[in-house]
């Protein structure tokens, strides 16, 4: 390119390894923290220095220095790096067990998927040089990775990286399939490797593993997420609902019930009971649902004519019929007052 480079005063060494083989894969950080490492080889540098000098947490540190450890570029004998995990030895990514043949089906519905034996990425420990050998061996996985960074806006980390691998080569699900759920999370804000293998782990499960039936359960998902939402900013819920809370908004929803009907049932409970409770509003909707009420209106004129009626002094509704012996008292107080006003004139 015609450039001169400028060694100044002091020079260190970078194991060609670095450039040829991991550049391509490493993160920015990783090589940051690398770069450091290298620089000051000499001496005993801590994750809470590096952090300090580069300005980012310990536990991104932490994850760099287990990567190059990985790579063997790092070797915990030849350099003392205070606060960082020992390298972990790979486990392969084991194919999944086949159910007994006593429980698989003879007839045309669809087979069960097999048994899992790992339950997350965590099971399985590839190294940076074989993540990298599968990138290369692969042109499919290439893109993958990439397209991925560009989903949710980041560098891949090697736990991200462990994660795609693991959907990919693991539970067999199309990269399409991956990168619609990656999608899926980053919209809803709640990406993590954990959250996103667990609704891998349930799609799997269940068999969704086209593309048009993701988008199917996508769209369910963001169905859900939006009532949820809907529901809390109602009852004014700073926290999100417990599991039961949960069961009961996804019971309205499949239920179809309006959220005007579900608000009317709220207030009616914040009136009755001065409090939150759920099960007290699902009591109301139930009781207005197996009634054909729709809406607000229905429900305030339906309570109406089925709410007990007030209740005098004595005991007695306020319009049941008066007895012989009432009407005979009512007779009597009507002469007394009628008296008293002859008199006054």
């Amino acid at each position: 390119m015609g450039y001169q480079i400028n060694y100044g005063n002091h020079v260190f060494a970078v194991p060609s390894e670095v450039t040829d083989y991991y550049l391509r894969m490493a993160s920015v950080t990783q090589l940051r923290v690398l770069l450091l490492i290298l620089r000051h080889s000499e001496s005993e540098l801590t994750a809470e220095q590096i952090a300090g000098f580069l300005q980012i947490e310990e536990e991104e540190v932490n994850e760099a220095v287990q990567f190059w450890m990985q790579t063997s570029i790092l070797q915990k004998p030849t350099l003392s790096l205070s606060g960082f995990p020992a390298s972990q030895s790979m486990m392969p990514f084991a194919a999944p067990v086949l159910k007994s043949e006593a429980k698989q089906t003879t007839d045309l519905q669809e087979p069960a998927p097999p048994e899992m034996v790992q339950k997350s990425s965590k099971d399985v420990h590839p190294t940076p040089t074989e993540i990298a050998e599968a990138i290369e061996a692969s042109s499919d996985l290439a893109t993958l990775f990439s397209l991925s960074e560009k989903a949710l806006g980041k560098p891949l980390t090697h736990t991200d990286q462990c994660s795609l691998l693991w959907m990919h080569e693991y539970l067999c699900i199309p990269d399409s399939v991956i990168l619609m759920l990656l999608h899926y999370c980053v919209e809803m804000e709640k990406y993590s490797v954990a959250y996103t293998e667990s609704i891998a782990i349930d799609w799997y499960n269940r068999g969704i593993l086209t593309t048009e039936a993701a988008e199917a359960e996508i769209g369910r998902m963001t169905a859900a997420h939006t009532f949820t939402g809907e529901i809390r900013r109602m009852f004014q819920m700073a926290k999100k609902p417990t599991r039961n809370q949960q069961a009961i908004i996804d019971k309205w929803q499949a239920a179809g019930y309006p959220m005007e009907l579900i608000e009317y049932a709220y207030e009616t409970t914040i009136e009755n009971i001065d409090k939150l409770e759920f099960k007290y509003i699902d009591k109301i909707l139930e009781e207005l649902g197996a009634n054909g009420i729709t809406d607000p209106e229905q429900a305030a004129r339906f309570r109406a004519e089925h709410s007990p009626k007030p209740k005098n002094r004595r005991g007695k509704k306020a319009d049941a019929p008066m007895t012989e012996q009432e009407k005979q008292d009512m007779n009597d107080y009507l002469s007394l007052v009628n008296r008293f006003e002859e008199d006054d004139e």
